[in-house]
Protein backbone atom coordinates (compact mmCIF):
# COMPACT_ATOMS: atom_id res chain seq x y z
CA UNK A 1 0.00 0.00 0.00
CA UNK A 2 3.03 2.32 0.00
CA UNK A 3 2.16 3.30 -3.58
CA UNK A 4 -1.07 4.91 -2.37
CA UNK A 5 -0.91 8.59 -1.47
CA UNK A 6 -2.18 9.19 2.08
CA UNK A 7 -4.20 12.17 0.90
CA UNK A 8 -6.01 10.00 -1.63
CA UNK A 9 -6.80 7.43 1.05
CA UNK A 10 -8.36 10.19 3.18
CA UNK A 11 -10.50 11.46 0.32
CA UNK A 12 -11.67 7.96 -0.54
CA UNK A 13 -12.63 7.32 3.07
CA UNK A 14 -14.65 10.55 3.21
CA UNK A 15 -16.23 10.57 -0.25
CA UNK A 16 -16.14 7.01 -1.53
CA UNK A 17 -14.48 7.86 -4.85
CA UNK A 18 -11.91 10.35 -6.08
CA UNK A 19 -9.83 11.46 -9.03
CA UNK A 20 -6.28 10.15 -8.97
CA UNK A 21 -3.10 10.33 -11.03
CA UNK A 22 -1.70 6.87 -11.75
CA UNK A 23 1.92 6.64 -12.81
CA UNK A 24 3.31 3.52 -14.48
CA UNK A 25 6.86 2.33 -15.02
CA UNK A 26 6.97 2.48 -18.82
CA UNK A 27 4.94 4.31 -21.49
CA UNK A 28 3.89 1.07 -23.19
CA UNK A 29 2.16 -0.01 -19.96
CA UNK A 30 -0.29 2.93 -20.05
CA UNK A 31 -2.81 1.27 -22.36
CA UNK A 32 -2.72 -1.99 -20.40
CA UNK A 33 -3.57 -0.25 -17.13
CA UNK A 34 -6.08 2.08 -18.80
CA UNK A 35 -8.16 -0.81 -20.16
CA UNK A 36 -9.23 -1.79 -16.65
CA UNK A 37 -10.22 1.59 -15.19
CA UNK A 38 -12.31 4.71 -15.82
CA UNK A 39 -9.73 6.90 -17.55
CA UNK A 40 -10.44 10.65 -17.55
CA UNK A 41 -7.15 11.96 -18.95
CA UNK A 42 -3.81 10.80 -20.31
CA UNK A 43 -0.40 12.31 -19.56
CA UNK A 44 2.10 10.16 -21.46
CA UNK A 45 4.91 12.67 -20.98
CA UNK A 46 5.09 11.57 -17.32
CA UNK A 47 3.87 7.97 -17.94
CA UNK A 48 0.58 8.71 -16.20
CA UNK A 49 -3.19 8.61 -16.59
CA UNK A 50 -5.94 10.36 -14.67
CA UNK A 51 -8.68 8.08 -13.35
CA UNK A 52 -11.72 8.13 -11.10
CA UNK A 53 -11.60 5.27 -8.64
CA UNK A 54 -13.11 3.98 -5.42
CA UNK A 55 -11.13 2.50 -2.55
CA UNK A 56 -11.26 -1.03 -3.93
CA UNK A 57 -10.01 0.11 -7.34
CA UNK A 58 -7.26 2.23 -5.74
CA UNK A 59 -6.01 -0.81 -3.83
CA UNK A 60 -6.12 -2.88 -7.02
CA UNK A 61 -4.12 -0.22 -8.85
CA UNK A 62 -1.50 -0.10 -6.10
CA UNK A 63 -1.15 -3.87 -6.26
CA UNK A 64 -0.32 -3.85 -9.98
CA UNK A 65 3.35 -4.42 -10.74
CA UNK A 66 3.21 -1.87 -13.57
CA UNK A 67 2.06 0.96 -11.27
CA UNK A 68 4.59 3.22 -9.54
CA UNK A 69 2.22 5.48 -7.60
CA UNK A 70 -1.42 6.45 -7.15
CA UNK A 71 -1.82 10.03 -5.94
CA UNK A 72 -4.72 12.39 -5.32
CA UNK A 73 -5.59 15.13 -7.80
CA UNK A 74 -4.26 18.28 -6.13
CA UNK A 75 -6.16 21.56 -6.01
CA UNK A 76 -4.12 24.28 -7.71
CA UNK A 77 -4.37 28.02 -7.10
CA UNK A 78 -3.08 31.09 -8.89
CA UNK A 79 -0.54 32.67 -6.54
CA UNK A 80 -1.61 36.31 -6.27
CA UNK A 81 -3.08 38.31 -3.40
CA UNK A 82 -6.57 37.36 -4.51
CA UNK A 83 -6.89 40.18 -6.98
CA UNK A 84 -6.59 43.09 -4.56
CA UNK A 85 -5.76 46.35 -6.30
CA UNK A 86 -3.97 49.10 -4.40
CA UNK A 87 -4.41 52.13 -6.63
CA UNK A 88 -2.94 54.55 -4.06
CA UNK A 89 0.46 52.87 -4.11
CA UNK A 90 2.99 53.74 -6.81
CA UNK A 91 5.84 51.23 -6.57
CA UNK A 92 7.32 51.97 -9.97
CA UNK A 93 8.97 48.56 -9.97
CA UNK A 94 8.40 47.98 -13.66
CA UNK A 95 8.96 51.57 -14.75
CA UNK A 96 11.64 52.14 -17.36
CA UNK A 97 14.44 54.09 -15.69
CA UNK A 98 16.31 56.95 -17.23
CA UNK A 99 20.08 57.12 -17.23
CA UNK A 100 19.93 59.81 -14.52
CA UNK A 101 17.73 57.65 -12.30
CA UNK A 102 20.05 54.70 -12.71
CA UNK A 103 23.06 56.80 -11.76
CA UNK A 104 21.27 58.20 -8.72
CA UNK A 105 20.32 54.73 -7.56
CA UNK A 106 23.88 53.52 -7.96
CA UNK A 107 25.21 56.44 -5.93
CA UNK A 108 22.75 55.90 -3.09
CA UNK A 109 23.22 52.15 -2.65
CA UNK A 110 25.39 49.29 -3.87
CA UNK A 111 24.78 48.96 -7.62
CA UNK A 112 22.55 46.28 -9.05
CA UNK A 113 24.60 44.75 -11.81
CA UNK A 114 22.39 41.83 -12.85
CA UNK A 115 21.75 43.18 -16.36
CA UNK A 116 25.42 43.94 -16.91
CA UNK A 117 26.55 40.65 -15.36
CA UNK A 118 24.19 38.67 -17.57
CA UNK A 119 25.05 40.72 -20.63
CA UNK A 120 21.37 41.50 -21.33
CA UNK A 121 21.39 45.25 -20.92
CA UNK A 122 19.50 46.80 -23.82
CA UNK A 123 17.90 43.51 -24.91
CA UNK A 124 14.14 43.22 -25.35
CA UNK A 125 13.43 39.51 -25.71
CA UNK A 126 13.07 39.73 -29.47
CA UNK A 127 12.94 36.25 -30.93
CA UNK A 128 12.34 34.56 -27.56
CA UNK A 129 9.04 32.73 -27.02
CA UNK A 130 7.50 32.56 -23.54
CA UNK A 131 4.75 30.10 -22.55
CA UNK A 132 2.48 31.19 -19.69
CA UNK A 133 0.34 28.52 -18.05
CA UNK A 134 -2.33 30.53 -16.24
CA UNK A 135 -5.86 31.96 -16.55
CA UNK A 136 -5.36 33.02 -20.17
CA UNK A 137 -4.54 36.39 -21.69
CA UNK A 138 -6.61 39.36 -22.84
CA UNK A 139 -5.77 41.37 -25.98
CA UNK A 140 -4.34 44.31 -24.03
CA UNK A 141 -2.70 47.10 -26.01
CA UNK A 142 0.65 46.27 -24.39
CA UNK A 143 0.43 42.71 -25.68
CA UNK A 144 -1.35 43.03 -29.02
CA UNK A 145 -0.35 46.45 -30.45
CA UNK A 146 1.33 47.39 -32.76
CA UNK A 147 1.73 43.66 -33.40
CA UNK A 148 -0.13 40.82 -31.78
CA UNK A 149 2.58 38.90 -29.95
CA UNK A 150 0.31 36.04 -28.84
CA UNK A 151 1.71 33.34 -31.09
CA UNK A 152 -0.68 30.64 -29.85
CA UNK A 153 -3.55 30.22 -27.40
CA UNK A 154 -4.83 26.92 -26.02
CA UNK A 155 -7.81 26.73 -23.66
CA UNK A 156 -8.16 23.67 -21.40
CA UNK A 157 -10.92 25.26 -19.31
CA UNK A 158 -13.59 26.51 -21.70
CA UNK A 159 -12.31 25.26 -25.04
CA UNK A 160 -12.20 28.78 -26.49
CA UNK A 161 -10.54 29.43 -29.81
CA UNK A 162 -9.47 33.03 -29.28
CA UNK A 163 -7.45 34.51 -26.37
CA UNK A 164 -9.40 35.63 -23.31
CA UNK A 165 -8.92 35.90 -19.57
CA UNK A 166 -11.97 35.68 -17.28
CA UNK A 167 -9.87 36.15 -14.13
CA UNK A 168 -7.12 38.66 -14.98
CA UNK A 169 -4.28 36.86 -13.28
CA UNK A 170 -2.77 35.44 -16.46
CA UNK A 171 -2.91 38.78 -18.27
CA UNK A 172 -1.08 40.50 -15.41
CA UNK A 173 1.56 37.75 -15.25
CA UNK A 174 2.08 37.95 -19.01
CA UNK A 175 2.46 41.73 -18.80
CA UNK A 176 5.10 41.58 -16.07
CA UNK A 177 7.20 39.30 -18.24
CA UNK A 178 6.48 40.73 -21.68
CA UNK A 179 4.24 43.81 -21.61
CA UNK A 180 5.24 46.29 -24.32
CA UNK A 181 4.40 49.46 -22.36
CA UNK A 182 2.67 51.20 -25.28
CA UNK A 183 -0.40 52.37 -23.34
CA UNK A 184 1.79 54.07 -20.71
CA UNK A 185 4.36 55.42 -23.18
CA UNK A 186 6.94 53.03 -21.72
CA UNK A 187 6.32 53.82 -18.04
CA UNK A 188 4.85 50.38 -17.26
CA UNK A 189 6.75 47.83 -19.27
CA UNK A 190 7.59 44.15 -18.93
CA UNK A 191 11.08 42.76 -18.59
CA UNK A 192 11.12 41.34 -22.15
CA UNK A 193 8.76 43.69 -24.01
CA UNK A 194 9.26 42.13 -27.44
CA UNK A 195 9.06 38.46 -26.49
CA UNK A 196 6.47 36.29 -28.23
CA UNK A 197 3.77 34.69 -26.06
CA UNK A 198 2.11 31.28 -25.97
CA UNK A 199 -0.83 31.42 -23.57
CA UNK A 200 -2.10 28.13 -22.13
CA UNK A 201 -5.31 28.57 -20.15
CA UNK A 202 -5.35 25.97 -17.38
CA UNK A 203 -7.07 28.00 -14.63
CA UNK A 204 -10.64 29.30 -14.70
CA UNK A 205 -12.41 32.43 -13.48
CA UNK A 206 -12.24 31.38 -9.82
CA UNK A 207 -8.43 31.26 -9.83
CA UNK A 208 -8.48 27.55 -8.97
CA UNK A 209 -8.22 24.35 -10.95
CA UNK A 210 -7.32 20.68 -10.61
CA UNK A 211 -4.04 18.97 -11.31
CA UNK A 212 -5.58 17.15 -14.28
CA UNK A 213 -6.07 20.45 -16.12
CA UNK A 214 -2.56 21.67 -15.31
CA UNK A 215 -1.10 18.37 -16.53
CA UNK A 216 -3.15 18.57 -19.74
CA UNK A 217 -1.62 22.00 -20.35
CA UNK A 218 1.87 20.68 -19.63
CA UNK A 219 1.28 17.72 -21.95
CA UNK A 220 0.15 20.03 -24.77
CA UNK A 221 3.20 22.22 -24.26
CA UNK A 222 5.48 19.18 -24.22
CA UNK A 223 3.99 18.06 -27.54
CA UNK A 224 4.11 21.47 -29.22
CA UNK A 225 6.90 23.62 -27.77
CA UNK A 226 9.42 22.81 -30.48
CA UNK A 227 7.04 23.71 -33.30
CA UNK A 228 6.15 26.96 -31.52
CA UNK A 229 9.75 27.82 -30.63
CA UNK A 230 9.07 28.11 -26.89
CA UNK A 231 12.17 28.52 -24.71
CA UNK A 232 10.80 29.73 -21.34
CA UNK A 233 7.78 28.65 -19.28
CA UNK A 234 6.19 30.65 -16.45
CA UNK A 235 4.04 28.92 -13.84
CA UNK A 236 2.57 31.33 -11.29
CA UNK A 237 0.40 28.74 -9.56
CA UNK A 238 0.91 26.21 -6.83
CA UNK A 239 -0.50 23.28 -4.90
CA UNK A 240 0.35 21.63 -1.61
CA UNK A 241 3.15 19.20 -2.49
CA UNK A 242 2.67 15.47 -2.20
CA UNK A 243 5.29 13.57 -0.17
CA UNK A 244 6.31 11.42 -3.15
CA UNK A 245 5.67 11.18 -6.90
CA UNK A 246 4.17 14.68 -7.01
CA UNK A 247 2.65 14.93 -10.54
CA UNK A 248 3.08 18.70 -10.91
CA UNK A 249 6.72 18.46 -9.89
CA UNK A 250 7.27 15.57 -12.31
CA UNK A 251 5.57 17.51 -15.11
CA UNK A 252 7.68 20.62 -14.61
CA UNK A 253 10.83 18.51 -14.48
CA UNK A 254 9.98 16.72 -17.71
CA UNK A 255 9.52 20.08 -19.45
CA UNK A 256 12.89 21.21 -18.09
CA UNK A 257 14.62 18.01 -19.18
CA UNK A 258 13.19 18.54 -22.65
CA UNK A 259 15.02 21.86 -22.93
CA UNK A 260 12.60 24.44 -21.52
CA UNK A 261 13.65 26.97 -18.88
CA UNK A 262 10.87 26.61 -16.29
CA UNK A 263 10.20 29.40 -13.78
CA UNK A 264 7.79 28.81 -10.87
CA UNK A 265 6.35 30.88 -8.02
CA UNK A 266 7.27 29.58 -4.57
CA UNK A 267 3.83 30.25 -3.02
CA UNK A 268 2.14 32.80 -0.76
CA UNK A 269 1.77 30.81 2.46
CA UNK A 270 4.86 31.87 4.40
CA UNK A 271 7.82 29.96 5.77
CA UNK A 272 7.74 26.20 5.64
CA UNK A 273 5.03 25.99 2.99
CA UNK A 274 6.63 25.69 -0.45
CA UNK A 275 4.18 24.94 -3.22
CA UNK A 276 4.48 22.49 -6.09
CA UNK A 277 5.90 22.59 -8.74
CA UNK A 278 8.23 25.14 -7.12
CA UNK A 279 9.60 22.41 -4.85
CA UNK A 280 11.60 21.01 -7.76
CA UNK A 281 15.32 21.60 -7.91
CA UNK A 282 15.22 21.55 -11.72
CA UNK A 283 13.16 24.74 -12.06
CA UNK A 284 13.88 28.33 -11.02
CA UNK A 285 11.74 28.96 -7.95
CA UNK A 286 11.04 32.61 -7.16
CA UNK A 287 9.92 34.37 -3.99
CA UNK A 288 8.86 37.99 -3.52
CA UNK A 289 10.55 41.12 -2.17
CA UNK A 290 9.04 44.56 -1.68
CA UNK A 291 10.26 47.85 -3.13
CA UNK A 292 12.90 48.07 -0.40
CA UNK A 293 14.16 44.60 -1.41
CA UNK A 294 12.97 43.07 1.85
CA UNK A 295 11.51 39.58 1.72
CA UNK A 296 7.71 39.72 1.67
CA UNK A 297 6.42 37.84 4.73
CA UNK A 298 3.83 35.92 2.69
CA UNK A 299 6.53 34.29 0.52
CA UNK A 300 6.58 30.52 0.81
CA UNK A 301 10.04 29.21 1.64
CA UNK A 302 11.65 26.17 3.15
CA UNK A 303 13.88 23.16 2.65
CA UNK A 304 12.88 20.43 0.25
CA UNK A 305 15.11 17.39 -0.25
CA UNK A 306 17.90 19.15 1.62
CA UNK A 307 17.92 22.36 -0.46
CA UNK A 308 16.56 25.75 0.58
CA UNK A 309 14.11 27.43 -1.78
CA UNK A 310 13.19 29.85 -3.33
CA UNK A 311 16.30 29.99 -5.47
CA UNK A 312 15.95 33.76 -5.88
CA UNK A 313 13.62 36.57 -4.86
CA UNK A 314 12.28 39.28 -7.18
CA UNK A 315 9.85 42.25 -7.01
CA UNK A 316 6.39 41.07 -6.00
CA UNK A 317 4.68 43.65 -3.76
CA UNK A 318 2.27 46.25 -5.16
CA UNK A 319 3.62 45.90 -8.67
CA UNK A 320 1.92 47.88 -11.42
CA UNK A 321 1.03 45.98 -14.57
CA UNK A 322 -1.48 45.29 -17.30
CA UNK A 323 -5.11 44.68 -16.42
CA UNK A 324 -7.42 42.34 -18.34
CA UNK A 325 -9.87 45.24 -18.56
CA UNK A 326 -7.48 47.10 -20.83
CA UNK A 327 -5.85 49.51 -18.36
CA UNK A 328 -3.33 49.05 -15.51
CA UNK A 329 -3.67 47.83 -11.94
CA UNK A 330 -1.55 46.60 -9.05
CA UNK A 331 -0.93 43.08 -7.84
CA UNK A 332 1.01 41.44 -5.02
CA UNK A 333 2.26 37.87 -4.78
CA UNK A 334 4.95 35.47 -5.88
CA UNK A 335 2.83 35.24 -9.05
CA UNK A 336 4.30 38.62 -9.92
CA UNK A 337 7.87 37.69 -9.03
CA UNK A 338 8.00 34.56 -11.20
CA UNK A 339 7.26 36.35 -14.52
CA UNK A 340 9.85 39.01 -13.67
CA UNK A 341 12.49 36.28 -13.67
CA UNK A 342 10.86 34.51 -16.63
CA UNK A 343 11.19 37.76 -18.59
CA UNK A 344 14.89 37.90 -17.68
CA UNK A 345 15.26 34.33 -18.95
CA UNK A 346 13.77 35.48 -22.27
CA UNK A 347 16.52 38.08 -22.46
CA UNK A 348 19.09 35.38 -21.82
CA UNK A 349 17.65 33.22 -24.57
CA UNK A 350 17.72 36.20 -26.91
CA UNK A 351 21.44 36.59 -26.31
CA UNK A 352 22.42 32.92 -26.07
CA UNK A 353 20.59 30.87 -28.68
CA UNK A 354 21.85 27.51 -27.37
CA UNK A 355 21.27 28.23 -23.66
CA UNK A 356 20.21 25.19 -21.61
CA UNK A 357 17.79 25.31 -18.64
CA UNK A 358 20.61 24.46 -16.25
CA UNK A 359 22.79 27.26 -17.62
CA UNK A 360 19.91 29.74 -17.42
CA UNK A 361 19.28 28.87 -13.77
CA UNK A 362 22.97 29.13 -12.92
CA UNK A 363 23.20 32.57 -14.55
CA UNK A 364 20.08 33.90 -12.83
CA UNK A 365 21.13 32.64 -9.41
CA UNK A 366 24.77 33.72 -9.69
CA UNK A 367 23.83 37.24 -10.83
CA UNK A 368 21.45 37.80 -7.91
CA UNK A 369 22.67 39.89 -4.99
CA UNK A 370 22.81 38.39 -1.51
CA UNK A 371 20.79 40.56 0.89
CA UNK A 372 19.99 39.46 4.44
CA UNK A 373 20.96 35.91 3.58
CA UNK A 374 18.82 35.46 0.44
CA UNK A 375 19.49 36.04 -3.25
CA UNK A 376 17.56 38.97 -4.68
CA UNK A 377 17.33 39.28 -8.46
CA UNK A 378 16.60 42.63 -10.03
CA UNK A 379 17.64 44.00 -13.39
Amino acid sequence: MEKLDAGLVSVLAAEGSACAVVRVRSPWQLNYVARHFDVLARFPFINSIGVRCDRKEAVRLAAMQEVVSVTAQSRVRALSDGGARQESVDPGILRAESAEERAAAQNSSPPYAAAETLGVKGLTGRGAVLAVLDTGVSPHVDISVPRDRVRAFKDFVGGGEFPYDDNGHGTFVTGVAAGGGLLSAGEVRGVAPQAEIVSVKVIGASGETGAFTILEGMQWLFDNFRALGVKVVCMSFGADPLPSADPLKLGAEMLSRSGLTVVCASGNSGAGSLKSPGISGEVITVGAVDEGLKVAPFTSSGVYQGVYRPDVYAPGVSVKGVDAGGTYSFMTGTSVSAPYVAGACCLLHERFAALTPREAKRMIVSSARVLDGVRVFRL
